[in-house]
């Protein structure tokens, strides 16, 4: 088991707790799986308390002994409910708390609320900004999981031609993806900070399809097999001259690369073809202004500009209730991480930001096409971590 290095639990200490000083906290509590991973190293059960000073304490409720086995934090106490954690935290000599920061974009009500009662003296305030923009820059450790997470999807994108065969169903595509891709080490599910957003491994949509409404937050339609659960593959079947979209995530180490390609059964369509033409067009612009000191919502505008007097505008990035106001998402243990290329986005890119960057047409009716890939911003340039052949495939 690889476990997370202690230089990396300890960078991200100090960064943090030089944040809460300038904000005049007295410490930080940390509840939520992605950030738990973030600071410790495991995602056991607990509270771990950061303070503005001194070594952090993970309070765990269950299981201490694994998280003994998985973090590099030398403070884990065992304890049995959350009342108990002020006596703990008292013993390990944090007291006086008396404004103490939360992931209050991801904390749910009735925790912030128990929490409240418990600490009745303590004003909590919401730090929720500061740990994404921290978690937005990647160290290098952090860059070498998500290319591990993106190399398993250039394995699996080269089997897709060979699945595609007239009958055979979203479902049957998406289970040999996703099979394969558990094979390479993929984790089996990808984390997300929003509230209800839910997805395994991204989607394969064929036909129309792609263009189905959807409430995940992307371009990409799908149906899934019932309403309880609507995303992934579902029974329609593909046929000649459909084409194929794979919007996949890969996931390494709690880590994840999101990616997708066009596939087409035959030859595609003339204008989707053409359409397509025009997003590599772009995406080249965009990856020439993917550079240091570049706000994020230049790329969405530039894209917008370029699509605006195009037979494709009302299909660009969705269709109808569908559609979506950005063009790219960071990506780390988070699948919807800072920063979001989008209108208002005023963050300037950064070295060590991971991006997704996903340029979409849609049809309706018939289906969508287009590219994305994930991209890590260095000193002078981007790098492409997901390359991969982005004409439209043909099987």
């Amino acid at each position: 088991m690889e476990l997370l290095p202690k230089s990396e639990t300890n960078s991200r200490q100090l960064e943090i707790q030089s944040r809460m000083r300038e904000s005049g906290l007295d410490a930080l509590f940390v509840l939520q799986n992605a950030d738990l991973y973030y600071f410790s190293g495991t995602v056991q059960v607990g509270l771990l308390c950061i303070p503005a000073e001194g070594e952090p304490v993970f309070l765990v409720q269950k299981s201490l002994s694994r998280a003994r086995q998985e973090s590099p934090l030398e403070r884990l106490i065992a304890i049995r409910g959350l009342r108990k954690a002020p006596e703990a935290l008292e013993a390990e000599g944090i007291r006086h708390l008396r404004r103490v920061g939360l992931e209050m974009d991801v904390l749910p009500a009735a925790q912030y609320l128990r929490l409240r009662e418990i600490f009745s003296a303590t004003e909590f305030v919401d730090v929720s900004e500061e740990i994404r923009r921290l978690r937005m820059i990647k160290s290098a450790y952090e860059v070498a999981q998500i290319r591990r997470a993106a190399g398993m999807l250039g394995l699996a994108f080269r089997e897709i031609p060979g699945w595609m065969r007239p009958g055979a169903t979203e479902l049957e595509i998406s289970a040999n993806l996703e099979g394969l891709l558990r094979r390479l080490g993929h984790q089996g599910m990808v984390r997300m900070r929003g509230f209800n957003y839910e997805i395994s491994y991204g989607t394969v949509s064929v036909g129309s399809n792609a263009c189905h409404p959807t409430y995940f937050p992307g371009p990409v339609g799908f149906t899934g097999l019932y309403p309880a659960v609507p995303n992934g593959g579902s029974y329609s079947r593909l046929e000649r001259g459909h084409t194929l979209m794979a919007d996949v995530v890969g996931g390494f180490g709690g880590y994840i690369a999101d990616k997708t390609r066009t596939f087409s059964l035959g030859e595609p369509p003339g204008d989707m073809e053409a359409a397509h033409t025009l997003i590599l067009e772009i995406l080249r612009e965009l990856e020439a202004m993917l550079k240091p000191g570049v706000p994020c919502e230049k790329l969405w505008e530039h894209s917008l500009d370029r699509v605006k007097h195009s037979p494709y505008a009302d299909g660009y990035m969705g269709l109808g209730d569908s559609r979506v106001r950005f063009l790219g998402h960071g990506v780390g243990l988070e699948l919807d991480e800072l920063p979001v290329l989008a209108k208002d986005s005023s963050i300037a890119l950064q070295p060590g930001m991971t991006l997704a960057v996903e340029p979409k047409i849609f049809f309706p009716g018939r289906g969508g096409i287009g590219v994305e890939n994930t991209y890590l911003i260095t000193e002078t340039v981007c790098e492409n971590l997901t390359p991969f052949p982005e004409e439209i495939i043909r099987a």
